[in-house]
């Protein structure tokens, strides 16, 4: 009997996850995932899409911190793992549906992984699975933490997303392609609302990637289009280019510097807001496209092809739901405090190296740097047959080792000074991230799609083709993942605390959590996670939002931390009168009872 090769890739990714998940082991059936706080939590956020769906409620307020709306924006949403969840709540538990949904998004983008290099780059079934295997049994990719937090998984959702761009590329013009494009835009900027992490560093490598191809693939026709760009344009369109030049040199000075005071010709010029040399860009380009001529540009529009406007509608269409979510939270909150970002840094103390071995030994901040050894590998063979190798992969591979090294640099800081700190957080979009390291998730499929991509560069060399797959091999062998994950959420304590009957007063409008007895707080030592989400569960299930919540940010004025706590009462009070609360109820988590109490 023939076994395909699909079947083969199938067989192991899903041993390796089996063995990961613990699938057959009696806590995967009987407890959940990870332990009673960010897994916990995230675990709500799943059944809350589940709980939107069933009930038509929006999906972008959960009922916590009562009464604010858009609550959805605290945190990320978690938005692509709901199709995964949803078909198999009914069927399961919420612990068992979370961990089995989350099962099935690793080996969904498994082998969407495996199908690009196989069908789309043409590789042979080798190097497919090679390439495939090298990624997720990654250390970088599937450990502990991820167990912990699942978001960090969501590198596994970019494969599928691939898939339905490159299939709509390969098809001929007509409605299946237009609809993969759009689907594949709307999904690529929906990832934003997913997990904003996983989204921004994706699109940081998306835009290195576009960089090299430009630079190196044109060259050195990019100059030469420049110069032509240039002397094509009359007098008045050089001087809109010029200024939208200046301009946005301008913008990047004032929003990377906070901007600052010059005299120019006895004139005092002060700026220090970004957005109006931004402005001047945008008037500018204006300009310069009504010179140009509107009849060029629609035809130079009309050039685009469907499925790429097809594309652009579809991501248009996914960033209003971004914004629909994340806006009202991000006007409340920019950034992080400076302390959760120094904190997730690694610090490294230069005082105790000795020689430059000890420095490189102590600077690795991720879990395994296979990865950048096979960056070096490459580069430093393809550098050394010049003769042999093509100049456009050599400038290749130097271009992913200077990347590997900003990647390697990023999550440290030494003494004082952090590229992250200095650079990276003044961006936009990045300063909202306090875990520089997470980058390595996406490093790592960045790293096998571009091998995969050099290794199309050989179809006709198999010496290349067999080195590079007997390096990945290696690697893979010497360098094994070992990692499982945890169940520390028994489903008979949830059932005890949560989905117990509870005697509710008909009139609650709202609820606030009370505190309990040593008892109740045995199941964790982090009091606000264990209070708070067991409100937000019963709030979920009871039908009564609550004022109680969890997440990376809250309400400004908020304070409904810990039950345990001498001026609980006193917040829970503060909060009602703020907002003229009616009819809120205290809630008894051990008499399972629901009361209304008075705040005055």
């Amino acid at each position: 009997m023939k076994v395909s090769h699909a079947s083969i890739l199938l067989v192991v990714s899903l041993s390796y996850l089996s063995y990961v998940f613990q699938i057959f082991h009696r806590t995967f059936w009987t407890s959940g995932l990870g332990d009673w706080m960010d897994p916990y939590f995230i675990n709500y956020l799943l059944e809350h899409w589940y709980h939107s769906l069933t009930t038509l409620s929006d999906p972008s307020s959960p009922p916590m911190y009562f009464p604010f709306q858009k609550t959805l924006g605290y945190s990320h949403g978690l938005i692509l793992y709901a199709p995964f969840y949803l078909p198999i709540r009914p069927f399961f538990h919420p612990f068992q549906a979370y961990s089995l949904s989350l099962f099935v998004v690793i080996e969904t983008g498994i082998l969407c992984l495996y199908l690009i290099f196989r069908k789309f780059f043409e590789l042979s079934f080798i190097e497919s699975l090679l390439l495939s295997v090298f990624f997720f049994t990654s250390q970088n990719v599937i450990n502990g933490t991820v167990a912990v937090w699942s978001q960090r998984a969501s590198v596994f959702l970019i494969p599928p997303i691939l898939v339905m761009l490159l299939a709509s590329v390969g098809q001929r013009d007509g409605p299946p392609r237009l609809i993969l494009s759009a689907v594949s835009g709307f999904l690529a900027t929906l990832l934003f609302a997913h997990d904003f992490y996983t989204a921004q560093f994706a699109l940081f490598f998306v835009v290195l990637f576009l960089a090299a191809a430009l630079f190196i693939e044109s060259q050195p026709s990019v100059t030469q289009s420049i110069s032509s760009f240039w002397k094509d344009q009359r007098l008045p369109a050089r001087m809109a280019i010029a200024t939208a030049g200046v301009a946005t040199v301008w913008t990047c000075y004032v929003w990377k510097f906070g901007g600052g005071k010059v005299l120019v010709l006895g004139v005092r010029i002060v700026s220090h807001d970004w957005r109006r040399p931004a402005l001047l860009v945008l008037a500018s380009l204006v300009v310069w496209a009504g010179l140009r001529g509107g009849r060029r540009i629609t035809a130079d529009l009309s050039a685009v092809r469907p499925w790429l406007w097809a594309f652009v509608v579809g991501a248009i269409a996914g960033s209003a739901v971004f914004l629909w979510i994340y806006l009202p939270a991000y006007r409340e909150h920019r950034s992080f405090p400076e302390q959760d970002l120094l904190n997730a840094l690694a610090v490294r103390d230069q005082s105790r190296w000795t020689n430059p071995l000890d420095a490189v030994r102590d600077l690795g901040a991720y879990s395994t740097l296979r990865s950048f050894k096979l960056v070096a590998v490459l580069a430093v063979v393809a550098c050394a047959l010049r003769f042999t190798v093509d100049r456009r992969i050599r400038l290749y591979c130097l271009w992913a080792v200077a990347v590997s090294l900003v990647v390697f640099v990023i999550p440290l800081r030494v003494g004082d000074f952090s590229i992250w700190l200095m650079f990276f957080r003044r961006f936009p979009g990045f300063s909202v991230i306090r875990d520089p390291t997470r980058i390595i998730y996406l490093y790592e499929l960045a790293v096998v799609l571009a091998a995969g991509l050099f290794l199309t560069r050989f179809r006709r060399n198999a010496v290349w083709r067999v080195g590079v797959c007997l390096l990945l091999l290696f690697f893979i062998i010497t360098d094994h993942n070992s990692d499982v994950f945890g169940y520390e959420r028994p489903v008979a304590v949830y059932r005890r605390w949560v989905t117990a009957p509870i005697d509710i007063d008909r009139t609650c409008k709202s609820f606030f959590i009370k505190g309990a007895s040593d008892y109740y707080m045995e199941r964790s030592p982090q009091m606000w996670a264990l209070y708070n989400i067991d409100a937000m569960f019963v709030s979920l299930n009871g039908a009564v939002p609550t004022l109680n919540g969890y997440s990376a940010w809250y309400p400004e004025g908020w304070n409904l931390l810990n039950p345990q706590e001498a001026d609980y009462t006193d917040a829970v009070r503060r909060w009602i009168l703020r907002y003229d609360l009616r009819d809120v109820c205290a809630f008894d988590i051990e008499a399972r009872t629901m009361r209304v109490v008075t705040a005055r």
